[in-house]
């Protein structure tokens, strides 16, 4: 009897610790707990605290997007400005009918592009026209089927889709002296590695993303 109350003690314990880690980890969907498609605007009051600035409009940071739908640009959105949380420089929020369906973080600590994949728990992969690819494809190489630049621009996008969200990072690649140099000459960058930090993520519910015609293709 006691060697199974310990047995259980045991389990209970790594589960408790799995639970954990996993509601701990970044996840695609939400930030500081609040999640796209279910939180209110009080949720996020209650949890951030009192906005900067309190907003009705139409939202310019989604014009970028191609992949979302174009009636988006006429929605008005609800959005919320809060400024200095922990580790964040600014986060705004925007609901829709209430509901929360991007999140837009200004990163106060740049981090590396290449740890995206790992914190998210999902593939990010650059953001690569194809009338770019079209019009200078000794620009682009090709690897395991996917286009890559072989020079990254000052500032690029790494994106990434997940069950439920879409999440976009903005890169600031700003060289050194010696990289700005290695540029200059035309050598390319190192191949598989994503230069510069993040800036910017913005997660996006999907039920944004585009689906005009959706109709007629069935």
């Amino acid at each position: 009897m006691k060697r199974t109350l310990i047995t259980l003690c045991l389990v209970l314990s790594i589960l408790s610790v799995s639970v954990y880690a996993q509601s701990d980890n970044a996840q695609p969907d939400r930030w500081r707990g609040l999640i796209l498609d279910q939180s209110t605007p009080d949720d996020a009051i209650r949890v951030l605290g009192k906005p900067a600035s309190d907003r009705l409009g139409p939202v310019a940071v989604f014009k970028i997007q191609s992949w979302l739908t174009k009636r988006t640009k006429q929605k008005i959105f609800r959005t919320l400005e809060f400024k200095k949380p922990e580790g964040i420089d600014k986060a705004w929020l925007f609901f829709l009918d209430g509901k929360l369906v991007a999140i837009n973080l200004d990163m106060k600590k740049g981090i590396s592009p290449a740890g995206l994949s790992n914190i998210y728990g999902i593939e990010f992969q650059p953001m690569v026209g194809a009338a770019d690819v079209g019009f200078r494809p000794r620009d682009y190489e090709r690897n395991q089927g996917r286009v890559y630049p072989k020079t990254y621009p000052t500032v690029y996008s790494m994106v990434a889709v997940s069950e439920k969200s879409f999440v976009d990072a903005m890169i600031a690649n700003v060289p050194s002296f010696g990289g700005a140099l290695t540029r200059s000459m035309g050598i390319p960058d190192q191949p598989g590695t994503f230069p510069g930090k993040v800036e910017f993520v913005t997660l996006v519910s999907r039920t944004l993303e585009n689906r005009d015609g959706v109709n007629v293709l069935k």
